[in-house]
């Protein structure tokens, strides 16, 4: 019987070791590993890292959920007056709301923080805020038109190149100032750089000589050199004149 009984002793032992072992491996697999625990251990915060960008000059907020739990009551402050918390205090389990605002931040990376703390024990977590504020640049081709009509309905084909020489998406509208007829789109009034824009012009019904201007406007919120002004000009001159590339 002393074999056996030490046999069995050995394998109650093994088997318990085992259930350790892998209940620890278990325990690893679910603990989150985006979770900022509190030092105290009471308290629980998810995520623990915040990334999101806007585009320079815009004023709409960007937000983003915490899921905080705790045993107690508790508190989220932040020391950076882009980041909006709410609310900010707390029982037990809760969403806190960051709203992040790009309004007056300059282009680059901005970096700041929420501290949550609660509990008897004190517990503090951290939650870093990374936000990207992207610069796009409008670069518009060429700066301007001209066009010499050599008949009364000269017409002229041409083109306008749009760029995003920056960061972030460039979302653009074009309009002509004066919404004169002679002059009109061919393509989408509206689109993300980089585009080509198509124009016509024509002198057909205008006053049989004489020089007419107008101006293409682009605009996108945010990005820089907008909005951008591309002047067009349509002339006929007595007796015609050189340069003519109308289209028949």
């Amino acid at each position: 019987m002393g074999p056996i009984v030490i046999a069995l002793a050995a394998g109650v032992v093994v088997l318990v070791s085992g259930v350790l072992v892998n209940g620890c491996r278990i325990s690893k697999l679910l603990t989150p590993s985006s979770a900022a625990a509190g030092s105290g251990g009471g308290l629980l915060v998810v995520p623990s890292l915040v990334r999101d960008s806007a585009i320079a000059g815009t004023s709409a907020m960007r937000v983003s959920n915490l899921a905080v739990t705790n045993g107690g009551t508790w508190s989220a402050t932040t020391d950076d007056p882009w980041i909006h918390v709410t609310p900010a205090n707390g029982r037990a389990r809760a969403t806190v709301r960051l709203s992040l605002d790009p309004k007056h931040l300059t282009p680059g990376l901005h970096q700041g923080a929420v501290t949550v703390e609660g509990g008897p024990d004190g517990a503090r977590a951290t939650v870093a805020v990374s936000f990207l504020i992207q610069q796009p640049i409008l670069e518009v081709e060429p700066d301007d038109f001209n066009f010499r009509a050599r008949t009364s309905s000269s017409v002229f084909h041409d083109t306008l190149y749009l760029t995003n020489e920056g960061t972030g998406p460039l979302v653009w509208t074009a309009t002509t100032e004066n919404h004169s007829g002679w002059l009109r789109f061919e393509s989408d009034t509206t689109g993300t750089a980089p585009s080509i824009i198509a124009l016509r012009a024509s002198n057909e019904g205008l006053p049989y000589f004489g020089t007419f201007k107008e101006t293409i406007i682009l605009e996108s919120p945010g990005a820089k050199n907008s909005p951008k002004r591309i002047e067009v000009t349509i002339r006929r001159k007595r007796g015609g004149g050189d340069g003519d590339t109308s289209v028949p």
